[in-house]
C-alpha cells in the first residue's frame, strides 16, 4: 500500500509517542518503510484534542499484560493518543481528518488510496500530499 501511496505522489508517515528506540524496533520487526515520528509527551495529539487518559482499573490490566506505558513513551502519564488519519497538503492545511475515540474504529487504510484517487489537488502540479 505505502507504494501506491508514493505512485500516487504522496508521503506516509506515522506519528507516535513512544521513545525511538521502540518505534524503531517496530519499523525493523515489520520492515516499514516509512517513518515513524516521536511525539514526546503526545504534545501534537494533544494540542489536536486527541489524547486521553487511562483510568485505573485499565492501567491495572495493562500491567497484568506487560505493557509498560512508562517505559515505551518515557513518561508517567499513562496518555495515549486516539488513532487517526491526517491527510494535510504540502502547505501543511489539513485536507481530510479520520479519528474516534473507540479504539476499535481505526481508519481504513485502503481509504488513503481511494481519497487520493478522488482528491483534487488544487490545480499545483508539484503539490505533495502527506498522511500522519
Amino acid at each position: 500500500m505505502y507504494e501506491q501511496i508514493k505512485a500516487l505522489g504522496a508521503d506516509l508517515v506515522a506519528i507516535s509517542p513512544q521513545l525511538p528506540k521502540y518505534s524503531k524496533q517496530i519499523v525493523k520487526k515489520h520492515n516499514l518503510a516509512f517513518p515513524i515520528l516521536s511525539d514526546f509527551d503526545n504534545s501534537v495529539a494533544t494540542s489536536f484534542g486527541l489524547t486521553f487518559s487511562l483510568p485505573e482499573e485499565l492501567k491495572a490490566v495493562y500491567i497484568e499484560l506487560g505493557i509498560d506505558l512508562p517505559r515505551f513513551n518515557g513518561n508517567d502519564s499513562w496518555q495515549l493518543p486516539i488513532a487517526g488519519r491526517f491527510i494535510t497538503n504540502s502547505q501543511g492545511i489539513i485536507r481530510n481528518v479520520e479519528a474516534h475515540p473507540d479504539y476499535t474504529r481505526r481508519p481504513e487504510p485502503t481509504a488513503i488510496i481511494d481519497y487520493l484517487q478522488s482528491a483534487s489537488f488544487g490545480g499545483a502540479e508539484d503539490e505533495k500530499w502527506y498522511f500522519k
